[in-house]
């Protein structure tokens, strides 16, 4: 006897060691989980300022770098904003055509005639001339020299030849002469200093030619913290000979991050109490007219520098936006030196000069695994002068979006949330995945959040509660899924887990669909076979039936012997359930056709099945008594699936569905309309239709248009339309059915009518 929907008996006495809330009675009722997700917020707080103020956590800062890295990966290389920036490179084409140009002082002042007459607007020297050139012996070169001038006086037309030679080689002496003087008239050169050390001095002197890479105002009271600008106890830099004749100057440093990646350049480096810019920046400041308009607070967040405000991070550097390889306009200078450069591409241009051949002068930025040194000062000078400038968030943004990832960690441990337990995981990985987009729409507008320091903590907050929640909740959860999985299905189990309400009597009305299949035949051929024969026959079929439904979303309501009663949208909502059943009755009707070919390979029987499908309104819950109920469904709806399943047998076809799963399953399925059924129970009739297949399965018109004559009790013509469809099940059934009402209308009499109504509505 079954129970009517909505019978709420007495809580049953299995369930009385339970409270409302799933519960052992007697246990203290602490969110556990919750409480550890909290306790673990707040040591990762502590950790936040701890790597903030204090000192970094170990591999916090390598993480960091790599999503910076990858944010730049994300957006890709881009071309440059401006187009005044040009590298003029001392490449393998130089080498080949001019070596004389990087072996001598004498090459370089050619170089530099040769851009000079080009008129770029500035020529930066990515490269130092630090120590006298040396040709010869500095002894044996006075030697020569006096010898030279002691003889330009002799008459004597025999020494002619020894005067020529010692001219020629006097002349090659000359190099850092020639070089400086080419410095000189140009009135457009700066020059290179690379700051050596970390150790601050007091006071040192200054390099000639230093002194117009100075900032023009500095306040500094001894502090500035991580922000600190680099220090240097040596510095590197042309010859005074050279430099002094030179129009302004600036460092070439850069910072390489523990993981060997360039991503920053020092704004500001600090010798002998004095405090330098970067070349890049001088050449920017030269371009704008404003070569001492600067302002520096050290440790201060920025720094002002030609009407620009520029953002300082760690090391008093900033952040370079990388171009990417390839992307800031390059001349070789072999091309420059032989005239074959066009004059627009150098005209008014700001030229860095560097190394590029062979391995010299190589780093790793984050877009190219060995750019060339002098592309940063190159990309430094595109940055600020574009304004597409890279800022940083500091530190207080760090802490609280480490707070805000771990409140959410801790959100997810609250007990209406975390139902199942997936939730909390799933819940954090939405919450980073949020926020790692966030940083990806903020990097592609210039600004870094961080990302590594509050990733990490929040994953470890996440994990700290896990293990509370496995500690306390898990062995909870073991108890009353041992004592109700002896009562009820598995997946019943997890829902009354959830929500442990549920595990009462009674259901619910709800529009669902239900399948029923069943072996045709199953008696016959069953009788024949040893028990142990056909529990394995039945495991090889029932266990890829059962597949299909429950990767379909499906629940397996029962098996009855070889049949199978499957449900979808219960207990979970499912809005496709027509569409998810008919998908799987075709799928079994294909898996079945592979079992059949495995089967008869190894004498088994060769079976078919018949599959009912119909969507409505059922009672669906938990049906039974007080001592043992199951999650099943009640109806009418339910009864006709079962009808239908039957009736496949009758029509000779594999699937017959509902009007309404019909109706309702989508376009991806193609039906046919196949006869009326009455069923038990039921004042009229309800048309059956026929899943044919999938979208693109052609049905024969005929069949409707036979179908239509037989509604109209036009018998022989509907008869003749059926029978020439050939070799169609269904159509033969109809024909012959045709065929015994023309014969009843032959016979005449009161009788025929009657029998051809009810054949009509079968």
């Amino acid at each position: 006897m079954q129970l009517p929907v909505g019978l709420r008996p007495a809580r049953p006495a299995w369930l009385s060691n339970f409270g409302e809330d799933g519960a052992m009675a007697g246990e203290r009722t602490r969110n556990v989980p919750l409480l550890t997700a909290i306790a673990a917020t707040a040591i990762a707080l502590v950790l936040a300022l701890v790597h903030t103020k204090v000192g970094t956590l170990p591999g916090i800062a390598k993480l960091e770098g790599i999503s910076i890295d990858a944010r730049f990966k994300l957006r890709g290389a881009r071309d440059p904003s401006v187009d005044r920036v040009v590298v003029v490179a001392i490449d393998d084409q130089l080498r080949s055509e001019a070596p004389d140009v990087i072996q001598t002082r004498r090459g370089y002042a050619k170089l530099i005639d040769a851009l000079t007459a080009y008129q770029p607007k500035v020529i930066a020297l990515d490269l130092f001339f630090d120590a006298p050139e040396i040709v010869l012996e500095p002894a044996l070169a006075e030697r020569v020299k006096a010898l030279n001038a002691q003889l330009a006086t002799d008459p004597d037309a025999k020494l002619e030849p020894a005067k020529s030679v010692l001219a020629a080689i006097v002349e090659e002496l000359r190099g850092d002469e020639l070089l400086a003087a080419a410095i000189a008239r140009s009135k457009r050169v700066f020059l290179a200093a690379n700051f050596v050390g970390n150790t601050p001095v007091a006071s040192a002197p200054e390099p000639v030619g230093l002194d117009r890479a100075r900032y023009g105002e500095v306040a500094d009271a001894g502090g500035g913290g991580a922000r600190r600008p680099i220090s240097g106890n040596w510095v590197t830099m042309t010859m005074p000979e050279l430099a002094k004749g030179a129009a302004g100057a600036g460092a070439i440093n850069s910072i390489r991050d523990d993981d060997g990646v360039t991503r920053r350049m020092p704004l500001v480096s600090e010798y002998g109490g004095r405090f330098y810019m970067p070349l890049g920046l001088a050449v920017v400041l030269a371009e704008l007219g404003k070569p001492g308009d600067t302002k520096y607070l050290i440790g201060d967040r920025t720094l002002y520098a030609g009407g620009m405000e520029l953002p300082v991070s760690n090391g008093a550097s900033i952040v370079l936006d990388d171009l990417g390889p390839g992307r800031i306009p390059r001349i070789s200078a072999a091309d420059v030196l032989a005239h074959r450069t066009p004059e627009a591409a150098l005209a008014g241009k700001l030229v860095f000069v560097g190394f590029t051949y062979a391995a010299f002068d190589k780093v790793i930025t984050p877009l190219h695994l060995a750019a060339d040194g002098v592309d940063l000062h190159a990309t430094l000078v595109e940055n600020l002068l574009g304004g597409r400038l890279i800022r940083q968030t500091g530190d207080l943004a760090t802490i609280l979006a480490t707070l805000l990832l771990c409140g959410c960690v801790c959100a997810a441990q609250l007990r209406r949330v975390r139902r199942r337990p997936w939730i909390p995981p799933l819940i954090a990985i939405a919450a980073l995945g949020l926020y790692v987009a966030l940083a990806i729409i903020l990097f592609a507008k210039g600004t870094v959040i961080a990302i590594g320091l509050p990733a990490v903590l929040a994953t470890l907050v996440l994990v700290a509660a896990t293990i509370g929640g496995l500690a306390t909740e898990g062995r909870e959860k073991a108890k009353l899924r041992a004592v109700f999985s002896q009562y009820v299905a598995g997946p019943v189990v997890d829902r009354i887990l959830a929500e442990p309400s549920r595990a009462k009597l009674g259901g619910e009305r709800k529009e669902l669909t239900v399948l029923f299949s069943d072996i045709r035949g199953f008696s016959l051929f069953s009788e024949g076979m040893a028990p142990e024969q056909l529990a394995s026959f039945l495991g090889e079929y029932l266990t890829p039936m059962t597949e299909l439904v429950l990767a379909s979303g499906g629940t397996l309501d029962k098996y009855i012997g070889d049949a199978v009663m499957a449900i979808w949208g219960a207990p979970i909502d499912l809005a496709d359930h027509p569409a998810r059943a008919c998908e799987v009755a075709l799928r079994m009707q294909e898996v079945l056709v592979a079992l059949n070919a495995t089967w008869a390979k190894s004498k088994k029987p060769v079976v078919a099945i018949g599959i009912g499908i119909n969507t409505g309104a059922m009672a669906v819950g938990n049906m039974g008594s007080a001592a043992r109920f199951d999650y099943t469904v009640l109806g009418d709806q339910v009864n006709l699936a079962a009808r239908l399943e039957a009736l496949t047998k009758e029509y000779g076809i594999a699937i017959l569905c509902g009007e309404a799963t019909a109706r309702t399953a989508g376009d991806g399925f193609v039906f046919r309309e196949v006869d009326l059924v009455r069923v038990k129970g039921r004042a009229g009739a309800v048309p059956v239709f026929e899943l044919v297949g999938r979208k693109g399965t052609r049905v024969d018109p005929t069949f409707a248009t036979a179908l239509a004559a037989y509604r109209a009790r036009e018998f022989a013509a509907a008869g003749a339309q059926f029978a020439a469809l050939g070799d169609d099940p269904v159509a033969e059934v109809m024909a012959a059915r045709c065929e015994r009402l023309v014969l009843a209308a032959a016979a005449g009499g009161l009788g025929w009518r009657v029998r051809a109504a009810l054949e009509v509505i079968w």
